[in-house]
């Protein structure tokens, strides 16, 4: 049973969440939360997965996804907004998913199945990866890297500095881009098939000369997405982000 928190400041709204969350299987609401200050009260219950409104009054839901984030075993998050501009600014916390409100049924249980698989990862906070820069190792988990590119036969990997969170780093691998993708299953998006990136360091995705682009912080080039990967990048970044 996933353990479940509706978090929202409309009481009809967590009404109606709670009761389509009655038609989910493997689903248990534990508790209901009105602000975020409520809402961090209620982490003590250990929720798996959590519906965090976006537009609430005081402290919005994004920043109190930041917040939830740096948990030692973080939930999965499921934003609800009415307002679906607020997609690119959520998509920074990495979560498993959107629901445009009036939330429907089709969507909610949509979303929960994607959650499930970022939950696991989420619920794992040793899993990462050791690469080596000169004498020094640096720990990686999955929220430092942007992006890794297969090149020849070694996988270049741009990473943000764990010291800092902000200079960004670069290393070779042996490991291939499959490799990575096991090693950080749910958290890295193939946009080609020589390259995978984080969702939460992308901050547009274009189109030009028939061909899609996506733009990460952190990384001067952008990267083609290809026509094979271009519908799930659109899903899971978000339409708002295409410029």
């Amino acid at each position: 049973m996933m353990r479940t928190l509706i978090v929202d400041d409309e009481p009809l709204a967590r009404a109606r969440l709670r009761r389509l969350l009655q038609a989910a299987d493997d689903i248990q609401v534990i508790g209901e939360a009105g602000d975020a200050a409520e809402a961090r009260q209620m982490m003590e219950r250990e929720p798996d997965l959590v519906f965090l409104d976006i537009g609430m009054p005081g402290e919005d839901g994004i920043t109190l996804a930041h917040q939830l984030r740096a948990a030692s075993l973080p939930p999965a998050i499921v934003f609800t907004t009415a307002h679906a501009d607020r997609a690119l600014a959520a998509s920074e916390t990495a979560p498993a998913g959107y629901l445009l409100k009036p939330v429907e049924s089709e969507a909610l249980l949509a979303a929960i199945r994607r959650a499930v698989q970022p939950n696991r990862c989420q619920h794992a906070p040793r899993q990462g990866l050791t690469v080596r820069l000169g004498r020094e190792e640096v720990l990686l988990t999955a929220d430092h890297l942007v992006a890794a590119l297969a090149e020849d036969k070694s996988t270049h990997l741009y990473f943000l500095d764990p010291a800092d969170g902000t200079r960004r780093r670069e290393a070779w691998l042996d490991s291939s881009l499959n490799e990575l993708e096991s090693t950080f299953d749910g958290h890295l998006l193939r946009i080609h098939r020589n390259s995978l990136v984080n969702p939460s360091h992308v901050h547009s995705l274009t189109h030009d000369g028939g061909q899609h682009h996506c733009h990460l912080r952190h990384l001067e080039m952008p990267l083609a997405i290809s026509r094979r990967a271009w519908r799930e990048v659109r899903q899971r970044i978000g339409r708002d982000a295409l410029h």
